[in-house]
């Protein structure tokens, strides 16, 4: 397996795990996302925002090597839950349109960017692919937790959950 196969593996799984949990909370009233036992964010609607402000953010860094606006102002102003809905299908719609453009030797280039506090960088992009699809999964936990603790488990989230569901539909 290359690489970017194993990239967008992580990018599906990716996927299928933001809208599960969006679809979990999507059945507890508003007073209720908010709720975070000790995560670093302050809720689960502003964690899963983070996480797809932080995916548009370094979507952009990827096309064009620095982002508009920081990834805490962009998630501030994901309120409610629709509102991040929203801005995971614009993520995700962007994130697949881009990992279909790429090439194995795309991934092995290093990318020049900036980050949100404008510090440049440079890395492999299958560097910091990973890292964004990573990220994802630590916030996604956060969420999971306060969910769980809610009364709300959303499951098992596992990548390797995924892989058995989605090689079951395939045969």
């Amino acid at each position: 397996m290359s690489k970017l196969e194993l990239i967008r593996d992580f990018y599906e799984y990716n996927e299928w795990a933001n809208r599960h949990l969006l679809k979990v909370a999507a059945g507890l009233g508003d007073d209720n996302v908010v709720y975070s036992p000790g995560a670093s964010v302050t809720g689960v609607v502003s964690t899963m925002a983070h996480v797809a402000a932080a995916q548009i953010n370094w979507l952009e860094r990827w096309r064009g090597g620095v982002n508009r606006i920081s990834t805490v102002e962009l998630a501030s102003a994901m309120w409610p839950l629709d509102d991040v809905r929203a801005a995971f299908d614009r993520s995700h719609a962007g994130l697949r349109e881009y990992i279909v453009s790429l090439t194995d030797a795309d991934v092995d280039r290093p990318l020049a960017y900036k980050d949100s506090r404008g510090t440049a960088n440079e890395r492999p992009l299958w560097q910091l692919m990973t890292h964004v699809a990573n990220h994802g999964t630590y916030h996604r936990a956060e969420a999971a937790a306060a969910l769980t603790a809610l009364g709300h488990s959303p499951g098992d989230l596992d990548f390797v959950f995924w892989v058995i569901a989605r090689d079951a539909k395939r045969s």
